[in-house]
């Protein structure tokens, strides 16, 4: 059986033996008979089940049937055997798709004695070349014997290492193993390798300078993972020749303080270009991003997959307010909402998300009876109706801004600081919150976009500018707003080649910006800072203590640090001819077969819209219908509606 994902009128589906399916799964840590089932009847078909004999972060196996490895070349399929025999009991129409953990087996680490445990420490772990070499033939023989016996019921594979299953290299010190390769990297045999209290230093500059051993050391950890990654997918593909679906985790940007460039993430760009690789997960977004007022978003940069021809997976890994239990250690797991009307709140809010894009999403139902009420059934049911109904409707992309994230411009930054975050996160908080939708790529994808579908090009990080993506800007975007934040082409020619707004340094590290009463600026200290020096922009707003901070020259606008207002990109946005949607900070969503929008207020809700048309709202149902192009509606707190356009008038 092959299985394959196409792309008719913008939808994604999972060909599977030449049938169709809307890509939206089931995931658990702990498959049984009660949640298998639950998701099958309420209209889920595809499932993914976890090969694995390790045990995760909380102290428990990740897998209750075990693992497969269990000696030198030694495979015993009987786990893998039951929990097949179990997921076709109970869902027996069902296709999978089989995960395979590669971490080294507790047997293996006491034989072989490695200087580093792949789970805590793969930045270590991926130079064992006996593990690698192990952990492939295993992969290997997994795969083929999967093929042999369930083929037919099989639709992909994905395959991780690492803590969390997502590659990432650990927060560790590196070993004299990895000091070597540092080495040989550079090919400097008396280069040092950064210490670990290097690595953790926050202190002033902020930036890495080119000639850094840290930022040297930066560029090799973006490569680890990606090497990882890359052979262990080209072991797959000897066995599947991509006759089936293979994904991973990889690629986030919207990492905690401490963790972008030690984690290997920044390298992703290698991985996604592969074509050994079909589909990329990531979890959907933390911290404020989850909160009940937060908006639902991305780790990564969405939109630059559906130029790799990637599908991106949102895995819905939210604790439901049924998921405080105690697990078989004692652990107590610990819920983000307090009730079923909290739960859809956001679960809700992640489904709009995911559909604006365009993009697959499982639910994660961690250790089980994260769903099992009969209301969060049926919403289940009623959320697989929606995406059923959506993908049945041509997807276009109805954003007139195109957002940039620079992977690589980010090992300037010290980790230890909150600036990578900063800007992969905060920023796009804001922006997130502006009134209009807005299209992610990577930096370097510039030059491959269709730039007149966006009025508006935002350049959030950029410290390095290749010239490919510079001759972009100067030959398709001279009619187009442009927006600079912070240092724009500081280490690959200087600001001033790519920003026409003169600036000088500013010496006050601390300095913050307001903008109509909202003050924002870097969370911590930043060195160097920069304030407008150009008696022919337009100032837009200065630092509290009156230096001007942000300002507009023709098309081009400057803003001086990260985490600017929605206020102010609103305003940016309006001024380059975006289409707003509403002058108020909110979750909105919105693609050309709907529109969404959640409050926290109980209000009368007026949404502008591009043209007049009748919709239909799936989550609590009723007609509605726009007068001079304006949708009004009364919202309870807390509601998430969803209008499919049903007729443009």
């Amino acid at each position: 059986m092959i299985s394959r994902i196409v792309n008719r009128d913008g939808n994604r589906f999972f060909e599977i033996g030449g049938k169709e399916f809307v890509p939206a799964a089931f995931r658990s840590f702990r498959p049984t008979p009660a949640n298998v089932s639950l998701f099958y009847r309420n209209g889920v078909r595809l499932f993914q089940m976890q090969i694995s004999g390790v045990d995760n972060s909380l102290s428990v196996p990740y897998s209750a049937y075990g693992g497969v490895w269990v000696g030198d070349h030694e495979y015993d399929f009987s786990a893998f055997d039951r929990q097949m025999e179990m997921f076709m009991r109970f869902a027996p129409d069902g296709y999978f798709m089989i995960f395979a953990v590669l971490d080294m087996p507790t047997w293996w680490r006491e034989k072989y004695k490695p200087d580093a445990y792949s789970f805590y420490e793969l930045g270590n772990a991926c130079l064992e070349k006996k593990w690698v070499e192990d952990a492939s033939d295993y992969l290997r023989e997994l795969i083929t014997y999967a093929e042999e016996k369930y083929g037919d019921r099989i639709y992909g594979y994905a395959f991780a290492a690492g803590g969390s299953n997502e590659w990432f290299l650990g927060q560790i010190p590196p070993n004299e193993k990895r000091a070597e390769a540092f080495r040989a990297y550079l090919n400097d045999p008396d280069v040092h390798i950064p210490t670990h209290e290097e690595i953790k230093d926050k202190s002033l500059p902020t930036l890495l300078d080119l000639d850094s051993v840290l930022f040297k050391y930066n560029r090799f950890c973006a490569e680890l993972a990606p090497d990882l990654i890359l052979g262990f997918s080209a072991v797959i593909q000897e066995v599947l020749n991509h006759r089936k679906i293979v994904g991973a985790f990889y690629g986030y940007t919207m990492l905690p303080i401490g963790w972008v460039n030690q984690m290997g993430i920044t390298g992703y760009e290698r991985v996604w270009k592969s074509g050994d690789i079909d589909m990329i997960f990531s979890p959907a977004a933390y911290y404020n991003a989850r909160n009940l007022s937060g908006v639902s978003t991305y780790q990564v940069a969405v939109n630059s997959l559906e130029l790799e021809n990637k599908l991106y997976l949102h895995e819905i890994d939210h604790r439901t307010y049924l998921a405080e239990y105690p697990l078989d250690n004692s652990y107590m797991m610990h819920t983000e909402y307090k009730d079923e009307a909290e739960t859809l709140i956001v679960l809700r809010r992640e489904l709009c998300a995911a559909a604006a894009k365009g993009g697959a999403l499982w639910w994660f139902d961690f250790f089980g009876g994260y769903y099992a009420s009969p209301g969060l059934e049926a919403e289940l049911r009623l959320q697989m109706g929606i995406l059923k109904r959506l993908s049945k409707m041509p997807r276009q992309s109805v954003s007139e801004i195109a957002v940039f994230i620079d992977p690589k411009s980010l090992n300037h930054m010290k980790d230890q600081t909150a600036m990578p975050f900063d800007f992969t996160r905060k920023t796009r908080d804001a922006l997130n919150e502006c009134g209009a939708p807005y299209d992610l790529y990577n930096q370097n994808d510039l030059t491959r976009i269709d730039t007149e579908k966006y009025k508006m090009f935002v350049f959030i990080n950029a410290l390095e500018v290749s010239d490919e993506v510079k001759a972009t800007i100067s030959e398709k975007l001279g009619d187009k707003t442009v927006v600079w934040m912070y240092a724009p082409n500081l280490y690959s020619g200087g600001i001033d080649e790519v920003c026409p707004i003169g600036l000088r340094e500013k010496a006050d590290s601390e300095a913050k910006i307001e903008y109509k009463g909202e003050v924002f600026g870097f969370t911590d200290p930043v060195a160097p800072m920069f304030e407008v020096d150009d008696k022919d922009a337009e100032i837009l707003a200065c630092y509290q203590d009156g230096a001007p901070a942000c300002a507009k020259k023709g098309n081009r606008y400057y803003i001086a640090t990260a985490k600017a207002t929605p206020a102010l990109w609103r305003d940016i946005a309006r001024e380059s001819g975006v289409h707003i949607y509403t002058d108020k900070n909110a979750a909105l969503y919105a693609d050309s077969r709907f529109i969404a929008r959640q409050t926290m207020l109980e209000e009368d809700i007026e949404l502008d819209l591009p043209f007049d048309c009748v919709l239909e709202e799936v989550f609590d149902g009723g007609i509605y219908k726009t007068e001079n192009k304006k949708l009004r509606y009364k919202a309870k707190n807390g509601k998430t509606k969803m209008f499919i356009i049903t007729k443009r008038l």
